[in-house]
């Protein structure tokens, strides 16, 4: 049968998928222009899109008569939508008459039916606007779905992609009928109402190993439905895999009253070519894997599935992603984004293969001819895309069906002209997501679902496991652990906590890197979360997302922060509201000196995101002091409105290339005297070190020694 995924059902919705522990659902609000919210405004009650039936509203019999033919078709299921709320029906349906009680609406209404031989396909048929407003009957038949809705994605000339085609012979065994042109193809299609978003959607990979799931999935491509109003949309999103290029598309058309084949126009593909180093401590056994997350709706992500698929990679192979978007189409952005990773294959004692990323870029798309880093979304107008990171927000959770989350700040997206630095060359921060509640009367769970961000948004999902995490409970500790952190507690604790999570295995140029972050927080109080960054980044005077300047003014520092209090709605969804913070201090010091000085920096409140926080900005014009090779620590001190407050230090953060002195040795001036002495790379040590040590003296001067 066809795999349906239909938004707001509750077979579906009440498992959220989780990716790097943020929930994938993405909603749009008619009601609220997301440019201009201000945190004073009301945004805590999320868009109501598929919420319950009230409770007591009116209904009626509705007696749907369905006719299938029972040698071979099955209906699977009854669906009626409307802008208030979905209703999926999943039942043993019978031929003929099958009763439901419904309330009062008007609705749009499909059954599908599935067939039970060669091929599997779905036959989908619609009924639109249909008012119930009294008892009534409605006769669907499978044979009105009669429209063969065929989709085909042309490479650069012109020739449909495909993968290996098989058949089965007459002993039931899959032979190789065609040999395909492609390694693979990710498609995810969707049936999209103008009124509320989409109804209908389905989502397959087709590669070139497992024969009887690719003929599966080849056929699920294709479906069939009855005339269709323009009121309808279909898409379907597609990324081909060709060695190491990969191509997208999005096909569409609007209403359907006969069959259709729906194309790109290669002509439209726009390459974009990313030399995706690998980290350092690994070189072997690297795949490059592709995660593709749909949008399925014109403006917004309502629910976003993310595929992979593996390559060998050698380190450093530049890959090409073909993207298909014209440039003059002002819609450039409403295709597949993509997320390069880079994985490492991993095989058990059993030979069971396992693909685990190493490291993550953030999702890229295309808009003006130009290719964007869509880690927070693109454009002026609305354009905003797939986030990692998601946050409740309703203050009546008991009415929501399906808790819908908001696409983030578009603020820190940048073009691939913008791009100046490699991935992962930087000492990220820490994006703290505490979860904690009570299990019992007697005991209490924690976890710190943490991840580490550069400046580029990108991740490295090892990186918690090398983190150092320290839990004191009323001053006396109560846990230390290494790697990513949960437990429950027993008995419940209540008090004051502080955490310190330590991660010093970052490299910047050639400097060992550190992020030391501090958590503060009160167990048994009404806001029992620290507040935390979201994400942080440098640019230069012409937009360039970098750390490195030649002077200070030319730089300035960029980053938003947020309170967000985890909560678990009556239904079990979780998810995370914000709050307000009291107050935000940054601060700077020469590269592992500790000898901090304040930089100024101020709230931008036309930037603030409801996902992301606050968004802050400061210049670097005010750094002042020498340090060695120009590296500058950085401090941030979040502090919420309840007395939490979280701290972190990254060290190195920022490089200031006027400010530097150079560690060769050089002999100064008879009177000058020591003032400081530094590791070769670069951290201060005390006099009793031993080794090649850099000795900076009072007249700006450095000498290079060897102490035994």
């Amino acid at each position: 049968m066809m795999v349906l995924g239909l938004l707001g059902t509750a077979a579906q919705q009440s498992a959220p998928e989780i990716i790097n522990g943020t929930v994938c659902y993405l909603s749009k609000s008619k009601d609220i222009t997301f440019k201009t919210v201000k945190p004073n405004e009301d945004i805590t009650k999320a868009p109501n899109l598929a919420a319950k039936p009230k409770a007591g509203a009116a209904t009626h019999e509705v007696n749907f008569v369905l006719d299938f033919d029972e040698t071979y078709q099955i209906p699977h299921q009854i669906f009626l939508r409307n802008s208030e709320y979905a209703m999926p029906i999943y039942d043993e349906f019978v031929k003929g008459s099958n009763t439901y009680a419904i309330p009062s609406g008007v609705y749009d209404i499909f059954v599908e039916f599935g067939t039970q031989v060669e091929p599997i396909v779905s036959l989908l048929v619609f009924r639109e606007l249909v008012s119930i407003d009294h008892d009534t009957t409605l006769n669907i038949s499978a044979s009105e779905a009669k429209n063969h809705v065929h989709f085909e994605m042309l490479n650069m000339d012109g020739t449909p992609f495909d993968t290996d085609n098989y058949t089965k012979d007459d002993n039931g065994q899959w032979i190789l009928t065609e040999q395909g042109n492609c390694d693979g193809i990710i498609y995810a299609n969707r049936i999209f109402c103008e009124d509320y978003g989409t109804l209908v959607q389905t989502n397959a990979f087709i590669g070139n190993a497992d024969a009887e799931y690719d003929a599966y999935a080849r056929n699920n491509s294709d479906y069939y439905v009855n005339d269709l109003s323009s009121r309808w949309a279909l898409y379907s999103y597609r990324a081909a895999i060709k060695g190491r290029e990969v191509y997208t598309s999005a096909l569409e058309t609007q209403g359907v009253n006969d069959a259709v084949t729906l194309t790109n126009d290669p002509s439209k593909y726009m390459l974009f070519e990313d030399p995706f180093i690998a980290p350092k401590y690994q070189s072997e056994d690297l795949f490059q894997t592709i995660q593709m997350y749909p949008r399925v709706d014109k403006d917004w992500i309502i629910y976003s599935i993310s595929y992979s698929i593996q390559n060998p990679m050698p380190h450093g192979e530049t890959c090409k992603y073909y993207i298909g978007a014209s440039v003059e189409d002002s819609k450039a952005g409403y295709i597949p984004l993509l997320e390069p990773q880079i994985s490492v294959k991993i095989v058990d004692e059993d030979g069971w293969e396992e693909y685990l990323p190493v490291l993550e870029s953030n999702p890229l798309t295309m808009t003006d001819g130009q290719a964007i880093f869509a880690n927070n979304g693109i454009g002026d107008g609305g354009d905003y895309m797939f986030t990692k990171f998601g946050y409740l927000f309703s203050e009546e959770l008991n009415e929501i069906y399906v808790e819908p989350y908001w696409p983030t700040h578009p603020v820190f997206s940048y073009s691939v002209d913008k791009k100046l630095d490699r991935l992962y060359n930087s000492c990220p921060i820490l994006v703290a997501n505490l979860k904690q509640y009570d299990l019992s009367e007697d005991s209490y769970y924690m976890a710190y679902e943490n991840a580490y961000v550069g400046r580029y948004d990108e991740t490295k999902p090892y990186d918690v496991a090398d983190a150092a995490v320290n839990i004191k409970l009323n001053g006396e500790e109560i846990i230390a652990y290494q790697g990513p952190f949960s437990a429950e507690i027993s008995p419940l604790p209540i008090g004051e906590v502080d955490a310190t999570i330590i991660n010093d295995t970052f490299q910047v140029d050639d400097l060992s890197g550190s992020n030391k972050a501090e958590l503060h927080y009160t167990i048994g109080s009404e806001d029992e979360a620290p507040p935390t960054l979201t994400m942080l980044d440098f640019k230069a005077e012409n937009g360039d997302v970098t750390q490195n300047f030649n002077t200070a003014e030319e730089g300035t520092l960029e980053f938003s922060a947020g309170d967000f209090n985890f909560i678990i709605s009556p239904m079990g969804y979780q998810g995370y509201k914000t709050k307000p913070l009291e107050s935000v201090e940054v601060s700077y010091s020469p590269y592992g000196e500790d000898n901090w000085n304040e930089l100024a920096v101020e709230e931008v409140p036309e930037n603030y995101w409801p996902v992301m926080g606050w968004f802050y900005t400061g210049s670097l014009a005010g750094v002042t002091g020498e340090t060695l090779n120009g590296w500058f620590d950085l401090k941030i001190r979040l502090t919420d409105t309840a007395g939490n407050w979280q701290e972190q230090v990254l060290s190195p953060a920022f490089r200031i290339d006027d400010l530097a002195y150079s560690s060769v040795a050089n002999v100064g001036k008879d009177n000058a005297h020591e003032v400081a002495r530094y590791s070769i790379d670069g951290k201060r040590v005390d006099s009793n070190a031993t080794g090649i040590v850099i000795i900076k003296m009072s007249d700006g001067t450095a000498r290079k020694v060897i102490v035994r």
